[in-house]
């Protein structure tokens, strides 16, 4: 091994070092730190907005008011979330659906939720419910 490679070992051994004394040196937290503050925008709340829970069952059964009410159709599913609309318009509100099917769930049912969601121009997400392994077939 030449002077290369002692070289390299050295600079190996001095980064060791100087991590080292980083990772034990205490951070003190006695420096207040001033964040910058904007002149150009006022500060503004954030947006309003509602958001719906749809889950579905694997029978393809809507269920709504935190799981408390079952739709059995998407005519059904469409009609109260055409009501739920309306609601948040008038209160000034955007909606918002999170669809939440169970992993057994056909997912025709859950694309059914997604293109209501489409057609009344409303943001949505999907989540899927999966059980542990040890429970599944």
């Amino acid at each position: 091994m030449g002077t290369s490679g002692t070289l390299i070992r050295l600079i190996d051994v001095v980064f060791i070092l100087l991590f080292g004394f980083i990772s034990i040196s205490e951070v003190s937290q006695k420096s207040k730190i001033d964040l910058p503050k904007s002149s150009e925008t006022p500060p503004s709340n954030p947006d309003k907005e509602h958001v719906l829970f749809v889950g579905i069952n694997s029978e393809g059964h809507y269920l709504i008011e935190n799981e408390t009410e079952a739709l059995r159709t998407p005519q059904d599913l469409y009609g109260y979330l055409r009501h739920a609309v309306q609601e948040a318009v008038g209160r000034g509100d955007d909606l918002r659906v999170r669809i939440r099917s169970n992993w057994d769930t056909p997912i025709k049912f859950t694309m059914a939720a997604a293109d209501i969601c489409d057609h009344l121009n409303i943001q949505k997400g999907i989540d899927v419910h999966r059980v542990a392994s040890a429970s599944m077939p």
